[in-house]
């Protein structure tokens, strides 16, 4: 019995390039979702051909080439050009088109805002089609690598050590040149590699003025905004942090920022502050320890959103019995005062207007047989330290504690974007620069990853049938314009059931 045998290569065929590509294809979503958009509108440029000049490409396949490329882990303009000369799906996306690199490049640097907008108008489709709940939404950050190697890097110690190296070896070089002078007999040599250090000190100087100039901590030489990070695998690498929101209906990305924050501390504030905005309304949001800061959970209480965080540990000494720890101490807001374990009273010893508060009683602690182990540090006393956010501290632990199973949900709403993105879609690491570029690629990601979850959530047909609606609601609203002037209508996308 013999093989499965091919077609012969020299056999001649009729074929378009709608027979190269699967019926259910996710590349056929992308192009009617390109194709339902107004980028005139998003402020694409050259959505309209010049009168003069040589004739350029259109926005429309550039558009659909990123989003595709970002979606399938492709994202250099030089391996998308590659990809529209032997991908037949590109090259369908594209109808045959085969820009460069150069081309596909330039479009991406000259449209970085109008491609982040295609991420909210994605989401905006979604919210009309009820696929986000707005009801439940975990916020989380994570790390994704910045283009700017650590030895490009630099933080004022960092300088300062190798200016110190640098010159150690100058003057090594100069009392080399002072003993061949000694001599009269031999001719005095120019030390080789002197030059190079004498470059090297006036960049380290250089960079030392720029630091002190801006005031920062560190300064990156390739990626001025990139910060070195800790990573997941106790190391440090340049990076940014990332922050996402994820709606608990579908786990749908609903908004993101980068950070240069190395914390999570401020980020839960921040992202409510945007999500409100965009008109999400008392909703509940999820949140790890990394973002148990008093001052975005008060923020969270003024919006009127449900903050559910996980409480942070409190720092007590290693070789304290866990009977002295700082939770152990009750707080009466009657009087004012902490009950300590052994059942004596902790007076206030600040003002109320006071943003730090300091209890203590020095006469119980002395008289205390606990004194040896209660008491941190050399004061002889036990002081507790109650601060400005201690209210709001206390009821986010009770939110937490009362709604524990809602809060096992975070892991599986928030956390798989970040893995689909980062090892599915290739995108672990940044290829553009400044922190503005990068909210770019952060938005195709998430736009790519948006895509795939609308689909898995209402099948190939439906999404496209609810696409071809959008699509017929547009060219009505197109036909409008043209007969009755440029600002005779707005087309506002209808929602599909």
């Amino acid at each position: 019995m013999g093989y499965i045998e091919g077609t012969c290569r020299d056999q001649t065929s009729f074929w378009s390039l709608e027979d190269m590509v699967a019926e259910e294809s996710m590349v056929r979503v992308i192009d009617q979702f390109i194709d339902v958009q107004d980028l005139e509108a998003l402020g694409f440029t050259r959505t309209r051909p010049a009168d003069t000049g040589r004739p350029g490409y259109a926005p429309a396949p550039l558009v659909k080439l990123y989003v595709y490329g970002y979606e399938n882990g492709i994202r250099s303009s030089r391996k998308l050009e590659r990809e529209t000369k032997r991908n037949m799906e590109a090259i369908w996306l594209t109808d045959g088109l085969m820009p460069d690199h150069k081309t596909i490049s330039e479009f991406r640097r000259k449209n970085i805002r109008p491609l982040q907008k295609l991420f909210r108008e994605f989401v905006k489709l979604c919210r009309s089609w009820e696929l986000i709940g707005g009801e439940l939404i975990a916020v989380d950050g994570s790390k994704f690598k910045a283009s700017n190697n650590k030895k490009n890097n630099y933080s004022k110690k960092k300088l300062e050590d190798r200016l110190a190296r640098i010159d150690e070896k100058i003057n090594e070089y100069l009392s080399r040149l002072d003993e061949e002078d000694k001599h009269d007999d031999m001719q005095p040599e120019a030390p080789e590699g002197l030059r190079e250090l004498l470059e090297r000190k006036d960049k380290y100087e250089a960079y030392m003025a720029e630091l002190e100039k801006s005031g920062g901590n560190e300064l990156s030489v390739v990626d001025p905004d990139a910060r070195l990070m800790g990573n997941n695998r106790g190391g440090v690498e340049m990076a940014y942090n990332v922050q996402s929101a994820v709606d608990g209906k579908h786990d749908m990305i609903v908004d993101y920022d980068v950070s240069l924050n190395p914390s999570d501390q401020g980020g839960l504030g921040n992202m409510a502050k945007r999500l409100i905005r965009q008109g999400y309304r008392r909703f509940t949001a999820l949140a790890d320890k990394g973002y148990y800061n008093g001052k975005c959970l008060l923020k969270g209480k003024k919006y009127k959103i449900t903050a559910i965080v996980s409480r942070q540990k409190p720092s007590n000494p290693k070789d304290q019995p866990k009977e002295f720890h700082s939770e152990q101490f009750r707080y009466d807001r009657e009087t004012d005062t902490y009950l300590c374990p052994a059942g004596e009273t902790l007076h206030p010893h600040s003002g109320k207007t006071a943003k730090r508060r300091n209890y203590y009683n020095k006469a119980a602690c002395s008289k205390c047989p606990h004194v040896g182990v209660c008491p941190n540090g050399d004061s002889g006393y036990r002081r507790i330290v109650r601060s400005e956010y201690a209210d709001i501290y206390e009821e986010a632990d009770r939110v937490f504690k009362e709604n524990l199973a809602l809060y096992k949900l975070r892991q599986q709403i928030v956390e798989h974007p970040f893995g689909t993105v980062k090892h599915t879609m290739n995108g672990g690491y940044f290829l553009l620069r400044r922190r503005r570029k990068v909210r770019c690629e952060v938005a195709l990601l998430f736009l790519g990853y948006n895509l795939k979850r609308a689909v898995n959530v209402l099948g190939f047909r439906e999404i496209m049938a609810r696409l071809d609606s959008l699509l017929c609601h547009l060219l009505r609203f197109l036909r409008v314009r043209v007969v009755f002037g440029q600002n005779s209508a707005h087309f506002d996308p209808p929602a599909v059931a």
